[in-house]
This record gives C-alpha cells, sequence and structure tokens, in this order.
C-alpha cells in the first residue's frame, strides 16, 4: 500500500487546509510488472527515457500553454495531450484497493486538541490495510512518502515506530477519548 496525503496538519490560523486527507493505495503484487512495464513504455514514446521521474505536478505543468516550468515540459499541445491520455488510460486499467481517512481538522481539534490529526489518520488507515490483508490471506508493506513535502524521510522512523507501538497496544489511547 502506497500512502500519501492532501492537506496539512497546520492549523487554519497559520494557514493551514481544513481536512486532511490520507489515503492507501493497494496494488497487488503480481500486477506490478506490467504497470511498470506500461509506464516505462509512455516514458519510452514521450521522453526516450524509461527511467525519467514524471510526479503529478511535472505532468501537470508540462502542459506546454502553462508558464511554470517542469523538467517534462512539452512543446507541442497535441503531444502533451497524447501523453496526458496516455497516462489516464493507464491509471484507469490499473486494479487498485483504495482507502481514505479525512479529517476536519477544527471538528477533529474540538474534540482531542493536544492530538495529531496525521496520526489518527495513519492509524486508522493501517488498521484497515490490516483487515484487507487478513480477508485476502496475504501478506503486505506500507511505502509512506513523507508528510507534507516537509519531512525528511529519515526524520519519520521514530514518528511511525511510536504510531505502530500504539496499534499494537490496540489503540487504548483513542478508544478512551472517543465519545
Amino acid at each position: 500500500m502506497y500512502i500519501d496525503e492532501s492537506g496539512d496538519t497546520i492549523s487554519l490560523p497559520q494557514g493551514g487546509k481544513k481536512f486532511l486527507v490520507l489515503t492507501g493505495c493497494i496494488v497487488e503484487d503480481m500486477d506490478k510488472i506490467q504497470i511498470e512495464e506500461r509506464f516505462r513504455s509512455i516514458k519510452q514514446k514521450y521522453y526516450q527515457n524509461p527511467d525519467i521521474e514524471i510526479k503529478s505536478n511535472f505532468l501537470r505543468y508540462a502542459n506546454p500553454n502553462l508558464l511554470e516550468k517542469s523538467p517534462i515540459k512539452l512543446k507541442d499541445r497535441e503531444k502533451y495531450d497524447e501523453l496526458e491520455k496516455d497516462i489516464t488510460n493507464l491509471l484507469k486499467d490499473i486494479p487498485v484497493v483504495l482507502y481514505s481517512v479525512v479529517i476536519h481538522k477544527t471538528g477533529y481539534w474540538k474534540l482531542y486538541p493536544s492530538q495529531n490529526p496525521y496520526e489518527v489518520a495513519y492509524i486508522f488507515l493501517a488498521e484497515r490495510f490490516q483487515m484487507f490483508l487478513k480477508e485476502n490471506e496475504s501478506l503486505g508493506i506500507c511505502i509512506i512518502d513523507p508528510r507534507e513535502g516537509q519531512v525528511e524521510k529519515s526524520f519519520i522512523g521514530e514518528e511511525l515506530d511510536h504510531i505502530h507501538s500504539l496499534l499494537k497496544m490496540g489503540r487504548p489511547w483513542i478508544l478512551a477519548k472517543m465519545p
């Protein structure tokens, strides 16, 4: 399961977003090779380099009609439209299971003023993944994107270890406070 978020854990008065959304995208191991082959083929077709990195912002700003820069900027609008179509078709064809946890930060902090909404979102998401694995009699691994693009990957280990310890304890810290 690949985990990424939208929003942040910054308070609204400090310019934070209203919601924090943590999403897990589960891809079956048996599908990974075909997905990678198709994606590499698209990158080869447009950039003659199957190893080039394509992120969503890179793709969005590859549009020649936009002024923003992108390492994968295309000069031809028709070529960009074709790339966008090929990427969209690839994404539509990938068999995935998605779980999302949405937290309204204002409401959350009214109930739990000292708790980080990311932690509870991650716990709920990890629990859903564990249930998915159990139902499918499978094993899994989580790949997590550093939170808010502001956290170095090497610094999130202790925070995740703490959250995993809470999961092992059955998260009594939150159950005791839930209405």
